[in-house]
Order: C-alpha cells, then sequence, then structure tokens
C-alpha cells in the first residue's frame, strides 16, 4: 500500500543516475510517520503546495513531447504516483491530452490510512509548484452525500497518491476539476461496488477517471514481473472477477481502484484498457534490489479505426493473425483492380505497418495446377509474396493443417518461395525468434484428410522451454474443432501443459472463428486465445469470423495483449 510521496523523494529521482544503490530501497518503503501527519488550512483555503521544486515535473513533461496523444478520446488513465517514474505519469496524461475535460476524478490508496470511513474526499482545492487545482465543489458534495461511506478530509495534506498527480493536471488540462477520493484498505468487493454506484452520477463525458496506483509491491523483479503479468492478463480480459482476486500489495497497492476503473469504464463508456508501459524499479539501477516496485500506464477508450495507438520506442507492438489463404476464391477477388490495395490500407490502418505474424493455410507454387481439387489449399507464388510483404509480414506460420497438401515436396516449394522472398517461416515445434519473444510453432491437427489427430506429445509441447526466462513464450497452435470457439477437453489439458512450461500466451486458429474475449488461465499465468479465426480467407461473414492479436512487449519481459475485431475481408473484397 505505501510508497514514495515525500518532498526529498522527488529530488532524489530527479538526480537517480548519481544515488548510491544503497539508498534505492527508500523509494519502496513507507514514508516517515511524520510525512503522515495531516494539517488542515484555516477557512476554505487551498492545501498548500506539497513539492516545492517544479523541475522534476517539467522534466517528466519534456520527457514525453514527442510522444503523440491519443487520437481517440480517452475516458481513463492508470498511472503511478511515485516520482522516480515521473516520466510514465507524463505518458499518461500525455496521451489523454488530445482532447479537453471538465472533470477529473483521481482515485488513489490513502496510504496513511487517515480516513475514518472507507473513503474520504475534499471540497478544498490545491495549490502546486505550477499552479491551482480547484476542487469540482458540486460534485464532491454529490458525493459526499453517501455520507456512510464518504468523509470530507483533510488527509489530502500529505496525500501523495493525490498529490503527485496535481502538477501534471494542471499543465495538461489548466481549466479542469477534480473530484479527490482516498481509499481505504478496509475496502472490499461490495464496498468498491457502492462507491462505483455512487461516481457514476458525476461521471459523464467531459470526465476523464484517474487512476492512481502502483502495481506490485516488496518483491525482487522476478518475482513482481510474475505477478506483474497476472494483473496485465486479467486488465486484458476485462474479468472483474479476476481483478477482486488479486492481492494486495503483491499485485497492486490499490486493487479496489483498478476493480472500480474497469468496472466504471465498461459500464459507462464501454472502454477497454490498453496497456502502454510496464515497469519495475529494478530497471532503474544496475544493483540488485531485493524489495522493488512496479508501475503501470493503461489508457481506456473504446478504441476503432483509426486508433492512433500511442507507444514509446521502447517498448514493442507486434500483430498476430489467423487465417490466410490467397488461391481459390480469395485469389480471384485479389486481382480485381483496387482490391487488394483496399485490403492493404485497412490492415495497415490498424497495424501502423508494424510487424504481422499469420498462419499460412495452403502450399505457394510457382504455378496453381487447375485441375486441383478445391480443400487442396495451394496459392500462387507471385500474388501470396506480394501480399505477405506488404502487409508486412514478419514472419508465417505452417504448424497447421494445410501445409502439407501436397507432401513434403509441396511443402519444400512453400519453404523455397519464403526464403527466395526473405520471410521468416515455423511449422511444427519451430521457433520463430523475433526482436522481443519467442513464437512456436505447434499443431495438433494433421494434413488435410487425414484421420491423423492428437500430435502434440509431451516432446513437442516441450519445444516451449526456452533458457531465457525473461524472453516472453508465445505457443501458436492449431487446434480445436471447425466453427466452435470453446475448447474441448483435450484444447484445456494441451492449454494447461503449454502452461506448466512456462508460455506467456497461448493463440489458437483453425476453426474458422474467432474468439470474443482474452482468458486468464491460472490465476493470470497465461492470456489464452482460443482462436484468431479467419484473417484473408474465403468464406463469408455468415459462417466465419476474424481477431488480430495485438501484443506489446514491455522490457522487463512482461506482455500485453489486445484482441481487435477484424472486418471480413472477403466479402470486402467483393463489394
Amino acid at each position: 500500500m505505501r510508497g514514495p510521496g515525500l518532498r526529498q523523494g522527488t529530488r532524489l529521482a530527479r538526480l537517480w543516475p548519481a544515488i548510491a544503490a544503497t539508498l534505492f530501497f527508500l523509494f519502496a518503503l513507507p514514508l516517515p510517520a511524520f510525512a503522515a501527519s495531516i494539517a488542515c488550512p484555516p477557512g476554505a483555503e487551498n492545501f498548500p503546495p506539497f513539492y516545492d521544486d517544479a523541475t522534476l515535473f517539467k522534466d517528466a513533461i519534456a520527457s514525453v513531447a514527442n510522444v503523440e496523444p491519443s487520437n481517440q478520446r480517452l475516458t481513463g488513465i492508470t498511472v503511478p504516483h511515485h516520482l522516480l517514474t515521473a516520466d510514465l505519469v507524463a505518458l499518461g496524461f500525455r496521451a489523454a491530452s488530445g482532447f479537453r475535460y471538465k472533470r477529473i476524478v483521481i482515485l488513489s490508496p490513502d496510504h496513511f490510512h487517515k480516513t475514518r470511513k472507507l473513503y474520504a474526499t475534499t471540497l478544498r482545492g490545491f495549490d502546486t509548484v505550477v499552479g491551482p487545482v480547484a476542487a469540482d465543489a458540486p460534485a464532491v458534495r454529490r458525493l459526499e452525500m453517501n455520507g456512510d461511506i464518504v468523509e470530507e478530509s483533510c488527509l489530502f495534506d500529505k496525500e501523495h497518491g493525490v498529490r503527485a498527480m496535481l502538477p501534471f493536471l494542471h499543465h495538461y488540462f489548466p481549466e479542469a476539476k477534480i473530484v479527490p477520493v482516498a481509499m481505504s484498505v478496509r475496502a472490499r468487493r461490495g464496498d468498491w461496488d457502492r462507491l462505483a454506484e455512487a461516481l457514476k452520477p458525476i461521471v459523464d463525458q467531459d470526465t476523464l477517471i484517474v487512476e492512481s496506483t502502483d502495481f506490485s509491491h516488496y518483491l525482487p523483479q522476478h518475482d513482481a514481473r510474475r505477478f506483474d503479468q497476472q494483473t496485465l492478463n486479467i486488465l486484458a480480459a476485462g474479468s472483474l472477477d479476476g481483478i477482486a482476486s488479486l492481492r494486495q500489495p503483491e499485485h497492486a497497492d490499490s486493487v479496489g481502484a483498478l476493480y472500480i476503473q474497469t468496472r466504471l469504464q465498461r459500464e459507462l463508456f464501454s472502454a477497454q484498457p490498453l496497456v502502454v508501459a510496464n515497469e519495475n524499479s529494478q530497471e532503474h539501477t544496475s544493483d540488485y534490489v531485493e524489495r522493488t516496485t512496479s508501475y503501470v500506464v493503461a489508457l481506456f477508450g473504446a478504441f476503432g479505426p483509426g486508433f492512433s495507438n500511442p507507444a514509446r520506442p521502447k517498448d514493442k507492438v507486434y500483430y498476430l493473425a489467423g487465417d490466410v489463404n490467397f488461391g481459390r476464391a480469395m485469389k480471384k477477388i485479389l486481382v480485381r483492380d483496387g482490391v487488394a490495395e483496399r485490403i492493404v490500407n485497412s490492415v495497415l490502418t490498424l497495424t501502423g505497418s508494424r510487424p504481422l505474424i499469420v498462419n499460412l493455410e495452403g502450399v505457394i507454387l510457382p504455378n496453381v495446377p487447375e485441375a486441383i481439387d478445391d480443400m487442396t489449399l495451394a496459392m500462387p507464388q507471385g500474388l501470396a509474396v506480394d501480399m505477405l510483404k506488404r502487409l508486412h509480414v514478419a514472419g508465417v506460420g505452417l504448424a497447421n493443417n494445410h501445409a502439407y497438401d501436397l507432401g513434403p515436396s509441396g511443402y519444400a516449394e512453400t519453404l523455397r518461395a519464403l526464403d527466395e522472398a526473405g520471410i521468416a517461416h515455423f511449422g511444427q515445434g519451430e521457433t520463430l525468434a523475433l526482436a522481443d519473444f519467442d513464437l512456436v510453432g505447434l499443431t495438433d491437427i494433421d494434413t488435410n484428410g487425414s484421420k491423423n489427430t492428437d500430435l502434440l506429445t509431451p516432446a513437442l509441447l516441450d519445444r516451449l522451454l526456452h533458457e531465457n526466462a525473461v524472453r516472453p513464450v508465445v505457443a501458436f497452435v492449431h487446434w480445436g474443432r471447425e466453427y466452435r470457439t470453446e475448447p474441448s477437453v483435450r484444447e484445456d489439458m494441451l492449454a494447461d501443459q503449454m502452461r506448466l512450461r512456462g508460455v506467456s500466451a497461448i493463440v489458437g486458429g483453425h476453426p474458422h472463428v474467432s474468439s470474443e474475449a482474452i482468458v486468464p488461465l491460472a490465476g493470470g499465468d497465461v492470456a489464452e486465445v482460443y482462436s484468431l479465426g479467419n484473417f484473408l480467407f474465403d468464406q463469408s461473414a455468415e459462417r466465419s469470423s476474424g481477431s488480430m492479436l495485438e501484443l506489446r512487449v514491455f522490457a522487463q519481459g512482461t506482455i500485453f495483449t489486445r484482441l481487435i475485431p477484424l472486418p471480413n475481408y472477403f466479402e470486402m473484397g467483393r463489394k
């Protein structure tokens, strides 16, 4: 629950490179007792400034000046309050700064257990080193009508969970007024639901909800990474039950704030989370630190086509898509004037021309025989290679039931065409080593028409075991039954075996229909998308669907996944 908020801490953070490693623990330990004393300003005066030097805030704001704000309106952000990572706080506010807000609700832990009720707020404004921030008095009074759980309090004099937000808020949203909320550690899920209901009348389209939360606490980095991954997977799934099951402070210093943010975003705005940063305090020193703190920046919005998707250069973004075949009826539409260009432009609008990995169903041939039957998938080399390059495909999966449709010689022809084009590929049990993570191809289904199934043996699954524990491993698996989005007992068993071998995510294909959500397995250890369905495949929307998985890799080895529904590109091309 507790973390640094002391003014001296901000100066130390600013001078961090020069600080001896022996002082590192100061940023993860509770503030001294004197910092928690409460002083109420006289009359209706503002709380005085909590930090006495604006340099830290100005430097952090300057550090993210080149990050493009979101071009779609955000309805919430999650940012840290440890000013060791002031640049991450600035990143969250910068992402939201493309739009104006009249009101900002700040959800913070009550770090020093000063509220007598479950929640505290205040009608007072705040002076900061960069200017004043006013309270939204009507909204605060509306919240205080819930007097059995909400009280007026002066604890905000020393509450860094709120005070660390205010200089950034003043810079990016100088006209906005705030509703600060400090949350007691005593509150439980039923209490969080009550506060969410109490906030609904004051949260409208002109409101930004700022969740001031630090994540895993008091753990060495290898443990913190595991807890962070669990949190990220549960957040990606949007699971309120999963969030409510998180442990405090191992997962976050305010699970309640994360729960309330997620619930309000879903129910008021149909908004989804997008995590754009995940760091650990160990990353700020080369010396081993026994007790660390983790940090997350998340954006909430109804992200639609054309979303600019803010990202730092240090965090790498990839896309995984489902079944692709450039033969049969798909070939006929792609050769029409303008169709291929229209489809490529639609895809690149989603990916931002970032690397894409697809499941290539079928055989690439220099010339496809006219007499080939419809269930034998083959595609012309020129068209296939051209489309893969235009889509910025960084790798194709060949672990599927159509890669050997023309036997070993057809498979060899496919490899030759891909190698000549410089397009990476990975088949059964093979690893595609990308710059930031490893993809392992697996198929439980043999060549089309074969009765051989249940191919995945323990020896093949062991291909998922990689020596570098920091480097994420993703299973790209072909399994299941066509047109069914629910796993069978066998797929559930295989997924658990993959989890036990340390994969970060399981991404499936074959059913030609897409899963509707990311599922966190075993308390969030693994993110599973049972099926991505079709990507570029000649089946109508009546019987098929497809999604793309965005996979963001952070420097500490964690990932965040986001499922993006796709249009039916086959039907798009026929119009």
